[in-house]
């Protein structure tokens, strides 16, 4: 147990409170005295409370199980103002006595019954001034209502009177005469008649109306009405206290054992023992004690805020005779009188077809505008929720409007106890189901923690070195050498395992372009696209040579002669494209001083013709080869070789001979020119277990000589390129020796 001086004096009494339920529950009541000492610095408020809680107990009446546990009377006996008679186990009446005279009150049993009964209860039928007293009809909290007969008019009465009869409190006397001057104000077919109020013998007493019929507690007690009966009742009850408001009346405790229902099918409203002068405060209730029937409160009763009790608290009991009628449970009933005004006070309310799925929709609705926490969010009027019920029973759309399900569902997380110790909402009993939401939670919430902590501690390399889904090479066009060794290495990635696929395009430009924006996750590009640093190095693979294609029979001797010709120099973004403005402006020329065609090779050996075509490509080419052998064109000696690769690091000089081109008559003393490197490349944040596992399988003596790409050795000591952190692992081990002959 929390000790009182470690937590603020409200939690501390609530845990006291929580302790003393708990007792109760169990089924060992606790002894009050003990517990009030065990506790003496907050003895005074949980006092305060605990009796608070009797009062209201007796306050309630009889349940609706008790009802219908008891046997109704027979024929016209069925009028209940305030619940059926309860009996003792011998049978006999149990309420408060009358006023005796006195040489009878002096006696402690009466012979007649073997000192079972007292003898201070009456004996009826009996006479009570101008009244015949015939039966007991009902008791409440501090009255009891006899069934008996105005001599001088013969009519049948309900005659109350204060249970304590003689010893009753000055303030047991003010209310009760309270209850009979609001009463007696009222003039209405729906609220049952006050005739005469006085006193006989020291008993205060005032007769009403006799309405022969059954309460709606008793009536739902055989099961729940259907939802236009019940609206019905419930229109007209509203009815009747929006004329009672009209008068400035509250009632105050409406409940479905106030209501009685006659013999004709109409309503009759009784018991006014708590109702309050609307702007006035009687000094009845000005201590805040939360006076009325805790099932049918509304929350700022609950709470005895008697400042805030006005036509709303009326109307949220109106709602809560419907919710009761319609499913045959109240909308808040606990296993404790404190425990149902928690739930009051701090719990929503249930909607009414999740009780009962046959409650019409509107209905429903209606329910629900009635039962709203705050007292602004409920019906205007009880005018206007006799108006909407009505509207409802006529078959007319009602104005009242579901709550939405983004506030219903808002206030329903209010109720899981994280979320209201967050947003300063008390939750003082969760459901169930808010505490499974709350275990969800928080085991969700260690979970989130707990990868929090493993991403931290374990390395970001081991989530971002996976093979990729799919793997993309970007490789040219079909046919062409990079298409080739595209498929070759995709090839490979799917026998693997790896989802792999080439990719077509016009060249070397548009493969970089795929490549950055992620289009592609290698890609195959000639060395004057490296100046990108979107990109590193996976390998140098082969050079590739410029060939400078004339036709056969132009005077063409040198690239100054390719000036007003018609020269192909292939897509915008192929890689013979850029390679061509560089050859042209070693010679002084622009694309403005040539006639430039960007169709590729592919159309030229359709036959179409040209002076002059710039073609990148490996050495030995089967395209250059046929171009070569068909007799049209021949290959142009760029004279200049070496000082251009001087000027262009990226390329260096290249002899082409016979042997590349064997029977297309290439001089003995063979063709200078430049070359290029082509490289497999990747941005740098590829996996490297995509790079290792490329170069495993790409770098075998088997692929190299099938392939016609660099050997590894070569590879490794390729320089001035930005390699791939894998790249350069995998080529560390071939480092150690220095093949003879390599370029830069």
């Amino acid at each position: 147990m929390t000790q009182p001086d470690d937590n603020p004096k409200e939690m501390q009494v609530e845990e006291a409170l929580a302790e003393y339920m708990q007792g109760c529950d169990s089924g060992q009541m606790p002894d009050r005295e003990a517990f009030l000492n065990k506790h003496p610095k907050l003895r005074e408020q949980l006092e305060e409370l605990l009796n608070a809680a009797d009062w209201i107990e007796e306050l309630a009446g009889p349940t609706i199980q008790d009802l219908g546990a008891m046997e109704p009377p027979s024929g016209d006996e069925d009028t209940l103002p305030h619940g059926p008679p309860r009996q003792a186990a011998d049978g006999h009446d149990n309420t408060l006595p009358l006023a005796r005279p006195a040489s009878e009150s002096l006696s402690t049993t009466d012979p007649g019954t073997n000192g079972a009964r007292e003898l201070s209860q009456p004996v009826l039928p009996c006479q009570f001034g101008e009244y015949v007293l015939e039966r007991v009809l009902g008791r409440g909290g501090m009255g009891v209502v006899y069934y008996g007969r105005q001599l001088h008019l013969e009519r049948p009465v309900a005659i109350k009177m204060i249970r304590s009869g003689a010893l009753a409190s000055e303030e047991e006397v003010q209310r009760f005469y309270a209850e009979a001057r609001s009463a007696a104000q009222l003039d209405h077919p729906n609220i049952v008649t006050v005739y005469q109020c006085g006193e006989h013998d020291g008993h205060r007493y005032f007769s009403m109306d006799y309405v022969p019929g059954m309460d709606l507690s008793r009536m739902i007690a055989q099961g729940p009405l259907d939802s236009r009966r019940a609206a019905r009742y419930v229109r007209d009850v509203a009815r009747a206290i929006q004329y009672a408001h009209d008068r400035g009346i509250l009632h105050r405790d409406l409940k479905p054992a106030n209501v009685l229902v006659d013999d004709q099918d109409m309503v009759h409203i009784t018991d006014f023992g708590l109702a309050k002068s609307i702007g006035t405060d009687t000094g009845l209730t000005a201590t805040g004690a939360a006076l009325g029937t805790p099932s049918y409160m509304s929350p700022e009763q609950a709470a005895g805020r008697v400042d805030e009790q006005h036509h709303a608290t009326d109307i949220y009991s109106l709602g809560a005779i419907l919710f009761t009628i319609v499913t045959g449970k109240p909308p808040f009933k606990a296993g404790t009188t404190v425990q149902t005004i928690m739930q009051v006070i701090h719990r929503p309310a249930p909607m009414a077809r999740t009780i009962r799925s046959d409650v019409d929709e509107d209905v429903e609705t209606i329910i629900d505008v009635c039962l709203q926490k705050l007292p602004d969010r409920r019906y205007d009027s009880a005018g206007a929720l006799a108006d909407d019920l009505d509207r409802y029973l006529t078959g007319s759309p009602i104005e009242a409007r579901p709550m939405s399900q983004v506030r219903r569902a808002w206030y329903w997380l209010l109720g899981v106890p994280i979320f209201g110790a967050v947003l300063d909402h008390r939750v003082v009993e969760p459901t169930d189901a808010h505490r499974w939401v709350q275990r969800g939670l928080i085991s969700v919430g260690l979970l989130m923690l707990a990868a929090w902590m493993a991403l931290l501690l374990i390395p970001s390399s081991l989530f971002s070195n996976r093979m990729p889904r799919q793997v993309r090479v970007a490789a040219g066009f079909e046919g062409g050498a990079y298409d080739q060794l595209a498929k070759i290495i995709c090839s490979k990635l799917e026998q693997l395992g790896s989802e792999a696929a080439p990719v077509r395009t016009v060249g070397s430009s548009e493969n970089l372009d795929r490549l950055v924006n992620d289009k592609a996750e290698l890609a195959l590009l000639q060395v004057d696209a490296l100046g990108s640093s979107s990109v590193v190095v996976v390998a140098p693979l082969y050079y590739e040579a410029v060939h400078i294609l004339v036709s056969k029979d132009s005077n063409i001797t040198n690239l100054a002669g390719l000036k007003q010709r018609h020269v192909v120099v292939g897509p915008d973004l192929a890689g013979s494209h850029s390679v061509a403005k560089l050859l042209l402006g070693s010679a002084g020329l622009s694309f403005d001083d040539i006639q430039v065609d960007t169709m590729d090779w592919h159309e030229l050996q359709a036959g179409l013709t040209a002076d002059a075509a710039i073609v990148v490509s490996k050495l030995g080419s089967t395209d250059v080869y046929e171009l070569l052998c068909e007799g049209r064109f021949r290959l142009l000696a760029m004279s200049n070789a070496w000082q251009f690769s001087l000027d262009e690091p990226s390329f260096h000089p290249l002899l082409v001979t016979a042997d590349d081109y064997p029977n297309c008559n290439l001089p003995e003393a063979g063709v200078a020119t430049v070359a290029t490197t082509a490289f497999l490349v990747a941005k740098p944040d590829a996996p490297a277990v995509l790079v290792q596992t490329v170069l495993k399988h790409l770098f075998t003596p088997e692929m190299v000589s099938l392939t016609g790409i660099v050997s590894a050795e070569r590879a490794a000591h390729w320089r001035g390129i930005a390699w791939h952190p894998a790249a350069d692992e995998f080529f560390q081990r071939y480092r150690a020796a220095q093949p003879v002959g390599l370029e830069d």
